[in-house]
Formats: structure tokens, C-alpha cells, sequence
């Protein structure tokens, strides 16, 4: 065993912990939606990143992937994670937090580093908004119609050319739903045919554990990050009640301060 790579190993478990860190696996239940995710890298530190962030009534899922490997792939990730936070703290919306992620990612990378982010927010009203900068299409499993739908947008990737513009694109969803956020370590080597293998594993398993899901997604070979969101619409009384009484709250605040 050469220095080098007996330097690399003993830095192992610091990359994982790095890993771990940054890109927790999810498991939430709330706001009438079941999320899980995890995601697999290829290498000690992924460039991969699965997120949510619930703010008051809101609920944002994203995944993002960052071109290339390694700890430099991870270090952009991570940059990437802290702006989306940040953004939606101050509760900008996504197609903005897009455009100046896009803007202001080329000084931080390389210039041939990119990333590319697929984003849902949910605010309980029965439709949820969709955002996407170059991602692997959305998968949506409609349970009543025991189908599955592809949505996607033509946008370009994060830090490639700082004039580029994001738009929205509203879903209307039912309980039962399912929505499915993954990246191309997922799907390829060939898109068409990695979707429509998820396709299908939804339609056999769209009211199984969002954990059994994930599992049958994941691809059996790949030689890239691997990483996977599952958001799950549920019909929960208790969700919906706590609902009902933060609107109720909010309205009597707002009558509070007309008088």
C-alpha cells in the first residue's frame, strides 16, 4: 500500500461522517405528507443531496445532483444545501431561490462544475409547485387512477449561465399520491428505460412503505451517486385538523390587526 492511499483510507471515516452529516437519510410525517429518502454514494462523499425543509405550513423536498465524485463534488453540494436553507428561511420562492443559486454558484466551482435540482412545495392546499433546473423528470403515482405521470421542465443546470430563468409549474395531487425525486445514478445508463422501470415499480407498489419503495428503485448496478425522495400524500385527521386550526389561527390574527 502506497502513502497516498494509506493517507486517503485514514480519512475515511471523516469523509463519511462529512457524508452523514450533510445528507442525512429523511424519514417525516406531517402536514398530511409521509416523506422518506436516503442516498447511496458512489465514493466515501457524494455530490448527491436529498433535503426537507418544513416551514410553518409549508413543506419543500428537493434533490440535488452535483456533476463528478468525491470531496469536491460534496464540498459544491454542501454549499448548495446551505443557500437552499438560508433562501427559504427568509422564504423567498423556489423559482427566485433558483435564479440566484444559479447566479451566484460560478465563483464558488469550477467552471466545469454544475448541479442539477428538482424542488416540490406543498402548502396543504391540494396542489403542490413543482421547479426543476436540469433534473431527472418527477414521477407522480396517482392512486386513484393507478397510474403514473412524468412531469418535467426544460430548464438548464445551476451555475452554468448566470442569464438563466427558472419557472414553476403547478400538480394537483389527491391522497394516495406519490410523488418520486431521483437521480440520474437511478436511472441510468438509459433514462427512458430507468424511468419507465420506476414507472412500473410504482404501479406494483404505490401503497407499499415508502422504505420498500425506495429499495425496489434503487438501481441493482450503477457507477454513480445514487439517491432517492419519496413524498406520499396521506389522508391523516390529526394532519388535517392541525391544518384547519393553524388557518383558523392565522385568521384570527389577521382580524386582530385590521381592528
Amino acid at each position: 500500500m502506497g502513502p497516498a492511499l494509506a493517507e486517503w483510507q485514514a480519512w475515511g471515516p471523516t469523509l463519511q461522517a462529512f457524508q452523514n452529516t450533510l445528507v442525512p437519510s429523511i424519514a417525516h410525517r406531517g402536514g398530511g405528507l409521509e416523506v422518506y429518502g436516503h442516498s447511496i454514494p458512489k465514493d466515501e462523499v457524494g455530490g448527491d443531496l436529498v433535503d426537507l425543509v418544513t416551514d410553518s405550513r409549508d413543506v419543500i423536498a428537493y434533490v440535488a445532483d452535483v456533476s463528478g465524485h468525491g470531496l469536491r463534488a460534496g464540498v459544491l453540494m454542501g454549499m448548495i444545501k446551505t443557500a437552499m436553507r438560508y433562501g427559504l428561511r427568509l422564504g423567498q420562492p423556489l423559482v427566485k431561490l433558483l435564479a440566484d443559486l444559479n447566479c451566484v454558484l460560478p465563483a464558488v466551482k469550477e467552471p466545469n462544475m454544475f448541479a442539477t435540482l428538482a424542488a416540490l412545495r406543498f402548502d396543504g392546499r391540494g396542489e403542490a409547485e413543482y421547479c426543476s433546473a436540469g433534473h431527472v423528470p418527477l414521477l407522480q403515482y396517482r392512486r386513484r387512477r393507478r397510474d403514473v405521470v412524468r412531469h418535467s421542465m426544460s430548464h438548464f443546470p445551476l451555475g452554468l449561465f448566470a442569464c438563466a430563468a427558472y419557472t414553476n409549474q403547478p400538480i394537483r395531487y389527491e391522497a394516495g399520491d406519490v410523488f418520486v425525486l431521483v437521480t440520474d445514478g437511478v436511472v441510468d445508463p438509459d433514462m427512458d428505460q430507468g424511468l419507465d422501470r420506476l414507472a412500473q415499480t410504482l404501479r406494483n407498489l404505490g401503497g407499499a412503505p415508502l422504505a420498500q419503495i425506495a429499495a425496489a428503485i434503487r438501481a441493482e448496478f450503477s457507477d454513480d451517486d445514487q439517491s432517492v425522495l419519496l413524498v406520499r400524500v396521506v389522508d391523516d385527521l390529526a394532519d388535517r385538523q392541525a391544518a384547519w386550526r393553524r388557518l383558523l389561527d392565522e385568521l384570527a390574527e389577521e382580524l386582530t390587526r385590521e381592528r
